[in-house]
């Protein structure tokens, strides 16, 4: 730790053989790469008191991947990030479509995988920080 100061709990969690399942971020650019994956990876209504905290990603995940529904994701995004980490700008969100054979499946079957990047500026004050993040749903 850096002085023993933390800014919040590491999303995704880690599987740990230590029992180390939570890890706390170290600095500010790190909680804000926590909170917008937890932000986009939340389902819509799953918040008991927040229930238009997340996004309805999980529900584009067999449509195919056209036009309409890669501005849908957008959108998704888009909104919930103005909405509950408004100091975040968006820059680019580039969504991609591709197959992964299975093994354990007939050979003419293939595993259908979204690829969401999102590159992103953090306006806070005078100071700007950017990062991006890749989620595969």
């Amino acid at each position: 730790m850096a002085n023993g100061v933390t800014y919040g709990i590491n999303f995704p969690f880690n599987d740990s053989l230590k029992g180390d399942y939570l890890s706390l971020s170290q600095n500010p650019d790190q909680e804000i790469r926590s909170n917008l994956i937890h932000l986009i990876l939340t389902r819509k209504g799953s918040r008991y008191f927040l229930p238009d905290f997340g996004t309805n990603l999980y529900q584009y995940i067999f449509e195919p991947l056209d036009d309409i529904i890669i501005q849908k994701i957008e959108d998704e995004i888009n909104n919930a990030v103005e909405k509950y980490i408004p100091n975040l700008q968006i820059n680019k969100i580039n969504i991609t479509q591709f197959y992964n054979n299975i093994d354990y499946v007939a050979d003419d079957k293939k595993q259908h995988s979204v690829t969401v990047n999102i590159d992103y500026t953090v306006n806070f004050r005078t100071f700007e920080s950017p990062g991006t993040i890749t989620l595969t749903l």
